[in-house]
């Protein structure tokens, strides 16, 4: 699949991406980010972009780990010899 530019808004702030994601994906992961900061944002206080998008890349990746974590779990589970 042939990479497209692909403009989305996080935090205020315009990117552009090349990606082979359908737009609907990147449209779907670009909200889920800025949810999480503007969120980070209110809760934690932070007013810098930097330290709102570490917070929010730390909090993302514990959500990634945790699903790895039991994944894992399940899948060796129900397949162990």
């Amino acid at each position: 699949m042939e990479k497209t530019a692909v403009t989305v808004k996080i935090f205020n702030d315009e990117y552009t991406l090349k990606t082979d994601l359908p737009r609907t994906d990147v449209d779907a992961i670009a909200a889920m980010v800025d949810k999480k900061m503007q969120k980070l944002a209110t809760s934690q206080h932070l007013v810098t972009t930097s330290k709102v998008a570490v917070w929010a890349a730390l909090d993302l990746a514990g959500e990634l780990y945790t699903l790895r974590r039991e994944y894992r779990r399940k899948w060796y589970k129900g397949n162990s010899p």
